[in-house]
């Protein structure tokens, strides 16, 4: 076996280990257990066993129901780059790292993971939306007046 050849498979465990280390750490962020997560797939539990072991890779479906369900990013999950998930991503690309209100939308953004505490905080966002609207028309309003 050519020695490129040897290197290439060293590299390609090495690869294997991240990525299980970064699944695992993803798992724990959405607070599931490996049985809690086989349940909701229905699916054996070693599979993620395994994962996390560094013996398997997740699959395409796995990658799939994973980004859509609990917004992984999964090019963070496969290279390591950029925020675990999607919606954190969007996070750290418009705000500086420096600005105050980073950790508190960072802290909303871990918060709205949880379906429940999603429903409730969307829920009161509409409820601020239909207040700001009402302010921004009522200012119009007297600032039409003032002016006019």
């Amino acid at each position: 076996m050519p020695k490129s050849k040897a290197f290439k498979i060293t590299d390609d465990f090495q690869l294997q280990k991240e990525i299980a280390k970064r699944f695992k750490q993803f798992r724990e962020s959405i607070d599931k257990t490996q049985s809690r997560l086989a349940d909701e797939l229905n699916v054996q539990q070693n599979i993620f066993a395994d994962i996390e072991k560094g013996l398997i890779l997740p699959g395409i479906d796995l990658l799939h129901y994973f980004n859509k369900n609990y917004h992984l990013n999964c090019n963070w999950l496969l290279s390591g780059e950029g925020a675990m998930t999607a919606a954190a991503s969007i996070i750290t690309s418009y705000i500086s790292i420096d600005d105050p209100r980073r950790t508190r939308y960072e802290e909303l953004i871990d918060l709205i993971q949880i379906p429940a505490i999603e429903r409730i905080i969307l829920g009161r966002l509409e409820e601020l939306k239909l207040i700001a609207v009402d302010e921004i028309k009522e200012f119009k309003k007297k600032k039409g007046e003032v002016s006019g």
